[in-house]
């Protein structure tokens, strides 16, 4: 009797399942293109708490001899209120100081203040959401027009194994996908991440020339037992190679492919799983 909504709650179903492959094949999808500035955070708008009604007491309040009971409760309301006045205050002062701080990095940042730059890159990094857990160190070159980028790439076995789909017969079936899309995917991931590092960049610092990302992942050592971090991807990317890219159709670029033709450092095993590489230097930039 029910079974559109059943089939609508089975297909929500699905896309919820899904949207954790969707968003690592898609991690590239929101990277800004270049000369876009990242918005700012937006003014306060949590209202202030509202004052209380006073309570005073009448005659036969006074007559009962509960006059003074309604004054220690009208104090202890005001008292109160004046604590949430002075937190809210000192909320809204703090947002606000932070935000002017923040555009005011931006603004710098972009005229080329190495410290501004600093502060302002830290925002818009610390600010992505990504799918999986990915880490950003960066050190900028002497000139500061050239930037080197550190990513710690997430694990393949962060990526999801299986995907769902409503049948049309009242079932949510799962396809367990097979290892070897499973490290297509990564790849795609790890491409994708790096892709989206680049771009924040360019996007943000008009003063930035090139930029130099590199990829690396923890695998366990057999020699020493110990886990180590081993670079899979380096890619060096000037601007000009990075504003021929067609940011009108973000959705039709393939990461690996944009980062394989500026040259990328890669390799893949017979498996395509990656091996490690020796990254590209700070050196390089020059």
């Amino acid at each position: 009797e029910m079974v559109d909504d059943i089939q609508q709650l089975l297909e929500k179903a699905a896309q919820t399942i899904n949207r954790d492959l969707d968003d690592c094949l898609g991690v590239h999808l929101l990277t800004p293109r270049p000369g876009s500035l990242p918005a700012i955070p937006a003014p306060f708008a949590i209202e202030p708490p509202t004052m209380p009604v006073q309570l005073t007491p009448g005659l036969v309040d006074r007559m009962l001899l509960r006059a003074a009971k309604i004054v220690r409760q009208a104090e202890a309301q005001l008292a109160a209120y004046g604590q949430q006045l002075a937190e809210w205050q000192a909320t809204r002062d703090a947002h606000e100081f932070e935000r002017a701080e923040i555009e005011k990095a931006f603004r710098l940042s972009a005229k080329g203040f190495s410290a501004q730059m600093e502060r302002a890159l830290n925002y818009v990094l610390s600010g992505i959401a990504w799918p999986k857990e990915t880490r950003v160190t960066y050190e900028f070159s002497q000139d500061v027009c050239g930037i080197a980028l550190d990513v710690d790439l997430p694990d393949e076995d962060d990526v999801p194994r299986r995907t769902a789909q409503a049948t049309g017969n009242g079932k949510l079936t799962f396809k367990k996908r097979t290892d070897a899309q499973v490290r297509r995917d990564f790849v795609a991931l790890c491409y994708g991440s790096l892709f989206r590092v680049a771009g924040e960049v360019f996007a943000l610092l008009p003063g930035i020339g090139k930029v130099l990302v590199s990829g690396y992942i923890q695998r366990d050592d057999a020699a020493s037992g110990r886990i180590a971090e081993h670079y899979v991807i380096s890619a060096l990317i000037s601007r000009d190679q990075w504003n021929a890219l067609n940011f009108d159709r973000l959705s039709e670029i393939d990461p690996i492919a944009a980062l394989d033709a500026c040259g990328a450092r890669v390799k893949l095993d017979r498996s395509a799983r990656f091996a490690e590489i020796t990254p590209l230097q700070m050196s390089d930039l020059d």
